[in-house]
């Protein structure tokens, strides 16, 4: 029976999502305010000379076809933890399982916490720094210093994510207002932040940066510290492009996360699912590629990328120029200057447009605990859901827990220099759903019928959906090449890649305890694997 295998016969979630829910979780995932505080800097500082707009061009084919293959799972098998479903029923349950852990604990471990708290702690402490300086108010100047420290990011981090842990417990209607206010402050910060940048030039930059940075390096003396620390002028062209492949895929990334994570709770998938993945595409192409071109025109190509530089490659010289990143709410409130409406307008815009980024980064991870526990791999505990919100709280709650943990990882530890495999496991990993949608014609033919009806025809006896992950796999697994074997990308760590090997032998450790356990009682939970679970 189809309710011995799983937990209940219904999921016990609720299909309430729409298609404008949906492109605003997936966009979310790809760009928005609190990703440029510092994802500029990092991007020019490693790739001197590299078009943003030209490498993310190029960086999107390869996404079309991942997004092409996420089709194909959310609308197949539309089910919470989409992908772990997919790869589980696929290949095996023991690597569905141990894929979806550490793709999960990447993508949390970067985008939540990496590139997610942190630098909103950098943008909060930003903010009231230079209201400090505009006012004269040491004050807010050691409260903004306070915010960018190891105890200040803590806090700030722990209070986010405990906010977030009763949102997302409380429900949909809570969720859905959430994302609206947030997208229509982000929508705000986003007009503000091109207006600026496109009244600036260097010139006036300068003179600003001058007047408003007093007790700081000049603007020109910056630029001067960079080259002593040994920066020199990029070449640039398509060999800088082609390098920075890999940096300009991760401004990509995570629209296909949302979208399909949570297929379950989402109304209409064969319409939905592929308008919200195509749509957090281009736009998230578009975003980033004006906000890029007007940040560099607006401070000067040369000063930004100079400065970038000795950040990324040289913490030691750019530690004793300034305390803090060469962030885009820096870069803001320079230009901004002396107006003190618009410099509140920058605070408030990224600090309420920005909430909505971080909570789908936190809430959507819940899933793959909940997809987990209802196929018996870990306690059904965690896919317990309250009959009233209709939420799997205590799978949040383990997300709590998962969160804390990190950000205390980060604070006190070496976990940031530990963990850079963070970024490239997040790439490489999206080489396995691919090659399952590569087999996935010829091992669930029942299945393929459900497939959109284009990838259903053959070339040259083919399936289109089969050649499709092809294309996808192969193009990962070169992005990864590249990033794996490009210092400035990737650290590999002997404690790093022994985290994601212990993460990986963990979980196959877990499938086979959970599975001898389970037969002990009488009950092959390996049956299950062999039909999807219930909606």
């Amino acid at each position: 029976m189809e309710s011995q295998y799983f937990v209940r016969k219904a999921s016990g979630l609720v299909r309430d999502f729409g298609a404008a829910d949906l492109i605003l979780i997936a966009s979310a995932m790809v760009f928005g305010l609190v990703f440029t505080t510092t994802q500029f800097p990092w991007f020019y500082g490693f790739n001197p000379g590299a078009d943003l707009g030209l490498s993310l061009t190029i960086a999107g084919i390869p996404f079309v076809f991942l997004m092409l293959t996420y089709w194909v799972i959310g609308v197949v098998m539309p089910r919470s933890g989409s992908d772990y479903v997919w790869v589980g029923r696929v290949f095996h349950p023991s690597i569905g399982f141990a894929w979806s852990f550490l793709y999960m604990f990447a993508v949390f471990t970067t985008a939540y916490v990496g590139s997610g708290l942190i630098p909103f702690a950098y943008a909060l402490s930003i903010a009231v720094t230079i209201w400090g300086l505009l006012f004269n108010n040491p004050g807010l100047t050691g409260l903004g210093a306070f915010f960018s420290s190891t105890g200040g990011t803590l806090m700030i981090g722990i209070a986010f994510t405990l906010f977030f842990a009763a949102l997302a417990i409380l429900g949909t209607r809570l969720i859905k207002s959430l994302l609206y206010v947030s997208w229509a402050a982000a929508l705000v910060g986003i007009a503000i932040m091109w207006w600026l940048l496109s009244t600036s030039n260097p010139g006036t930059f300068a003179t600003k940066w001058n007047a408003v940075m007093t007790g700081y390096p000049t603007y020109q003396a910056l630029g001067h510290a960079a080259v002593t620390a040994g920066y020199t002028p990029p070449i640039g062209g398509m060999v800088a492009v082609m390098g920075a492949l890999p940096l300009a895929s991760l401004f990509l990334f995570g629209g296909n996360y949302g979208g399909n994570v949570i297929a379950g709770e989402v109304k209409d998938v064969r319409k939905t699912v592929p308008l919200a993945l195509f749509l957090s595409l281009i736009l998230g192409i578009v975003y980033w590629s004006i906000s890029g071109f007007l940040t560099l025109n607006a401070v000067g190509p040369n000063w930004f990328t100079s400065i970038a530089w000795m950040w990324d490659n040289n913490a030691a010289a750019y530690g004793a120029q300034l305390p803090f990143p060469p962030s885009q709410p820096l870069l803001l409130s320079v230009i901004a200057y002396p107006n003190a409406i618009l410099l509140g307008l920058i605070f408030l815009t990224y600090f309420v447009g920005s909430v909505q980024i971080l909570f789908v980064y936190f809430w959507v991870p819940s899933r793959y605990f909940f997809a987990w526990s209802f196929d018996r791999l870990i306690p059904t505990k965690f896919a317990d859901v309250n009959k009233r919100l209709h939420t799997p709280h205590v799978a949040i709650a383990a997300m709590t827990v998962l969160s804390v943990l990190i950000l205390l990882l980060y604070s006190f530890t070496s976990w940031p220099s530990t963990f850079t495999l963070g970024t490239f496991l997040w790439g490489v990993s999206y080489v396995i759903p691919a090659l399952a949608t590569v087999v996935f014609p010829f091992t669930k033919k029942d299945l393929l019928e459900q497939a959109p009806e284009f990838m259903r025809k053959k070339i040259a006896g083919v399936p289109v959906v089969s050649i499709i992950g092809a294309l996808a796999a192969i193009s990962f697994t070169y992005l990864g090449y590249i990033a794996y074997t490009n210092p400035l990308i990737t650290s590999p760590t002997i404690s790093g890649l022994g985290i994601a090997i212990a993460i990986l032998i963990g979980c196959f450790v877990v499938y086979f305890a959970s599975l001898a356990y389970h037969k002990s009682h009488g009950l092959d939970i390996g049956m299950a694997f062999k039909e999807l679970p219930p909606v």
